[in-house]
């Protein structure tokens, strides 16, 4: 029997290379919807138990940048689904 090591390599470093660019990309879209929410009189993030209604607006381009993260995350997760299960291909 003979095993391509170099193979199962390879997929093991796409599949984690895939992974943390999918969660560095979900991470980035959060990021972007925090974008003007309320800070304290220090210039500190308020604690959940001080938040009042957000002081500041999102900027469109943090909204619209964050849902395309959203987006591009959701269609590698559908992507992977897609190439694990035979039946659609």
């Amino acid at each position: 029997m003979d095993i391509d090591f170099g193979a199962i390599a390879t997929v093991a470093w796409v599949g984690f290379v895939a992974a943390v660019g999918v969660v560095l990309l979900y991470t980035l879209g959060l990021r972007l919807l925090g974008t003007g929410q309320p800070v304290d009189a220090g210039g500190e993030r308020t604690q959940y138990s001080e938040e009042t209604p957000r002081s500041g607006h999102t900027p469109a381009a943090a909204v619209v940048g964050a849902w395309t993260c959203f987006a591009v995350c959701g269609a590698a997760v559908l992507f992977g689904i897609w190439l694990t299960i035979p039946q659609f291909h």
